[in-house]
């Protein structure tokens, strides 16, 4: 899922702001399930709509990294 990769690039600013189970939590799901990698030890054994409640909270988690990018760069 390419709103993981963008997360991924955003990682060090979401350990930062985020509580560390949160920022790790994300990751878990894109590397515990078959969203992101496929390989055969994630879990694939899912309702499809899973898919949509994970791709709606990773769009919503960069659209909150996007404000705190705006945040910083403005208070510079």
């Amino acid at each position: 899922m390419v709103l993981a990769l963008v997360l991924e690039e955003r990682r060090a600013l979401l350990k930062e702001e985020l509580l560390s189970k949160d920022e790790r939590a994300l990751f878990e799901i894109a590397n515990g399930f078959a969203i992101r990698h496929q390989k055969e030890n994630q879990r694939a054994d899912y309702n499809p709509a899973f898919r949509d409640w994970v791709f709606w909270w990773y769009l919503a988690t960069i659209e909150l990294t996007n404000r705190m990018i705006t945040q910083r760069t403005s208070t510079i």
